[in-house]
């Protein structure tokens, strides 16, 4: 249980989190507060006041990955070596394609990573890692068969929150039970628009990632701090392409000290087809009220959890009812690190991201002056 926020401005950050993008007014009839209330604990959340401590939270956009010629792939790499971990936490903050890394303990010791590559590219990651392996900076690696699977996502959800006595009512018998169904949502786009891209469209949805609520005025301002030059009305109209063709919705990332309450985890397990269906139609029509990332491949499941610590175990023992190879590892959500997309990997002139060895291996690795 954390003493460090109040259960006021916990509730907040859940209610935001469930719309990352919501207006004052809207979080204010949310949490039952007052907009002037709401208006000055956001920006004390946000590190905006004077008075504030620290940013607990940022919201970044969900991107139509397809759309951008892009697609994730996961990757544990395995060591128990700590100087060998650090290392490869360098390898992650080199590479043009970084997404996300985490150390993990337990089941795979070591790091998770996702890449975020050019759509067609795993070769050249596998290449990369093949490399850290003869180098023996890894003891082995596992690119998972979750290559282009659409995740299904599901937040922290304020009904099952209370501020009070800092505990969670859900019930996960329950939540098994219920049916899933099929829900009618934004559906991912079915081809590649690279072509209605420009560098300073990349340059804008990274500055998103450093938070999207940010006044437009903050976010222009910024962008010129970093060479890039835009009006106010060129932004308004290329910030309505990106919403409209390459952002799926916005997330919020929150800060650890907010909920380190929760236990992450990370795991993969094997299932049938039937409970793997049944699991993603669940997970769509009635998400868990936890933050949670779900990828499913048949019947091969991948999936990050925040939960708190009295729901693991009883989340635990309801899957391993249906699945097998269950491997679970804790996630070091203090040493993680989530990386934007970098306009430097665009080429403008050719409307396509740069995917040669050279740029994705070679270039990586004599960054850090290692042989090829």
């Amino acid at each position: 249980m954390t003493n460090r926020l109040s259960g006021k401005l916990l509730s907040l950050l859940i209610a935001l989190q469930e719309n990352p993008m919501a207006r004052i007014e809207q979080l204010a009839s949310r949490v039952n507060l007052s907009r002037t209330t709401v208006s000055r604990d956001l920006k004390w959340l946000s590190g905006e006041h004077s008075k504030s401590s620290r940013r607990f939270f940022r919201v970044g956009p969900e991107l139509y990955e397809y759309a951008l010629g892009l697609e994730t792939i996961d990757v544990f790499l395995e060591t128990s070596n700590f100087e060998s971990l650090a290392f490869l936490e360098k390898i992650c903050d080199a590479h043009p394609y970084t997404k996300y890394r985490a150390r993990c303990f337990g089941g795979h010791p070591g790091l998770f990573v996702q890449f975020r590559i050019p759509i067609g590219t795993t070769s050249h990651i596998e290449s990369l890692l093949k490399k850290l392996k003869t180098q023996k900076s890894i003891q082995n690696y596992s690119i998972l068969p979750t290559i282009g699977v659409d995740p299904i996502f599901s937040v922290t959800r304020l009904e099952h929150w209370n501020s009070d006595s800092f505990t969670w009512d859900f019930d996960w018998k329950k939540w098994a039970a219920t049916k899933g169904r099929n829900s009618s949502k934004k559906t991912q786009t079915l081809e590649p628009l690279t072509d209605l891209l420009e560098t300073r469209d990349i340059s804008i949805l990274n500055q998103l990632g450093f938070g999207a609520r940010r006044k437009q005025k903050l976010i222009i301002n910024a962008l010129k701090n970093e060479g890039v030059q835009i009006s106010s009305q060129d932004f308004s109209r290329h910030l309505a392409l990106l919403n409209e063709r390459f952002i799926r919705g916005y997330i919020l990332y929150l800060d650890t000290d907010a909920f380190d309450l929760y236990s992450n985890v990370i795991l993969t397990a094997n299932c049938d087809s039937e409970f793997a269906q049944e699991l993603e139609l669940r997970m769509k029509s009635s998400p868990i009220p936890f933050q949670s990332t779900l990828k499913v491949k048949g019947g091969f499941l991948l999936w990050f959890l925040r939960l708190p610590p009295s729901h693991l175990s009883t989340f635990l023992a309801y899957l391993q009812e249906h699945v097998t190879d269950l491997n679970l590892s804790i996630l070091d959500y203090l040493s993680s690190q989530v990386y934007g997309v970098w306009s430097g990997a665009f080429n403008e002139s050719k409307r396509l991201w740069i995917d040669t060895p050279k740029f994705m291996v070679h270039d990586v690795l004599k960054s850090l002056r290692i042989h090829k």
